[in-house]
């Protein structure tokens, strides 16, 4: 049988599990030379290739260097995604949500119209793009399935037109003094020709309900 080879559980590698404070003490120790590497690993617990590598960079501060953010940095700086999120919520509120293409294109025309560099392709921001972005905003945006709601019921349901139903509905019940048992509610018969399958749009996380205009009844 052919071998195979396993590997154990110290085999894997392990990203930044190290104290920062302790890893300035090390740099600090080993720039000063009030030790070398290996003394450091062992009194202050730190990888010995990462310590070597932040000690050979005296250009930066150590504030800078140990506590250096992880991975890729957001093509688009953090003031244009907020008001991208604003811009997302403000059009889902008005029944007019954004799917996942429409965010990717738009953060494409966003980097073009800002002299941003990017790596975009086909005029439109990579999946992996709104992947990121929808974690840096995780607890403002979500992707939800929005219910078709047409333009003339969107339309109605105001202040004014509900006032008016109310008004209506207290002067006939003044009048008539309908008993609660001759009082039924008649919904609608079933049948409807709103669009029925509507794709997933960004809206505001936590909120119950979402609607998207869809043709009027």
């Amino acid at each position: 049988m052919p071998r195979q080879s396993v590997l154990s559980p110290s085999s894997k590698k392990k990203q930044k599990t190290w104290d920062p404070e302790q890893m300035k003490k090390a740099i600090d120790a080993v720039r000063h030379k009030v030790m070398g590497y290996k003394k450091a690993e062992k009194l202050f617990s730190v990888p010995r290739s990462t310590l070597k590598r932040l000690v050979k960079d005296p250009q930066k501060s150590l504030d800078l260097l140990v506590h250096k953010p992880l991975g890729r940095k957001p093509i688009l700086p953090l003031s244009l995604e907020e008001k991208l999120v604003d811009y997302i919520l403000f059009m889902e509120a008005r029944y007019y949500g954004l799917t996942r293409m429409d965010v990717r294109k738009m953060a494409y025309q966003l980097a073009v119209k800002n002299n941003i560099q990017n790596t975009f392709k086909n005029d439109v921001a990579g999946r992996a793009w709104l992947d990121h972005f929808l974690r840096r905003h995780k607890d403002k945006l979500s992707l939800r399935r929005p219910m078709g709601t047409s333009y003339a019921r969107a339309n109605g349901f105001n202040r004014e037109a509900v006032k008016e139903f109310f008004n209506i509905l207290e002067a006939e019940m003044s009048k008539t003094n309908y008993p609660p048992d001759r009082i039924f509610n008649v919904d609608e018969t079933g049948l409807t020709i709103v669009q029925s399958k509507v794709p997933q749009v960004l809206g505001k996380k936590g909120k119950r309900q979402i609607g998207a205009l869809t043709a009027a009844e």
